[in-house]
């Protein structure tokens, strides 16, 4: 190898080793919710009663970016997955119906964190705002609030180069923008949690 060819290999490996050298933790993040994403709510109009639920829980999944800073400061970003599940169910002398839906959604927690200074797994606590992008029903269906608060609290534990992390976190949503406009309309659940795994490198 000669010199040229040596300086071209360094300038473009500078970037990596550069990257590899930040304290800066990548990995994955799952679990799932231990409330309902839509609010039990019934109302009968017209002779028509209308209830809308959850069926099920929503499973969780997504990756994560942690930066680490002094003091046991740290800094993270997640992109979490969660599918909504929601059940609407109509009844009437006439007859009965009822059909499931799925409202996509990805949220984008920013969130502050603190570490004790424990030895061998370090307590953590966490707060900051959390954002995500919905796919609405169609219709006169919820628009749910896209903008919320999140705070967490969990054990990290790291053994050689994986870091894991069991954790419980609570988000507080803004209110639905149509919420109240019909007594059909589906109510989203502002408050959630969630248990939540991180497995990071």
């Amino acid at each position: 190898m000669n010199f040229r060819t040596l300086v071209f290999v360094s300038a473009l490996l500078a970037p990596v080793s550069a990257f590899c050298q930040l304290p800066i933790s990548l990995g994955i993040k799952g679990g799932g919710a231990l409330t309902d994403a839509f609010s039990d709510r019934s109302a009968t109009v017209g002779g028509v009663t209308t209830r809308t639920y959850s069926p099920q829980g929503d499973y969780i999944v997504g990756p994560m970016l942690e930066l680490h800073l002094p003091m046991g400061i740290s800094a993270e970003v997640d992109a979490l997955y969660r599918p909504l599940h929601l059940r609407t169910e109509f009844a009437s002398t006439a007859g009965s119906f009822s059909g499931p839906g799925t409202v996509n959604s990805w949220e984008f927690p920013i969130l502050a964190k603190y570490h004790f200074g424990i030895p061998f797994v370090k307590p953590f606590i966490e707060a900051g705002p959390s954002f995500r992008h919905v796919s609405q029903f169609a219709g006169d269906t919820p628009h749910l609030s896209t903008n919320g608060l999140a705070l967490g609290a969990g054990v990290e534990a790291k053994a050689l180069f994986v870091r894991i992390a069991p954790e419980f976190r609570y988000t507080h949503w803004g209110t639905d923008s149509n919420r109240g406009t019909s007594p059909f309309t589906p109510s989203s659940n502002p408050n959630q949690v969630e248990f939540l795994i991180g497995i990071s490198f």
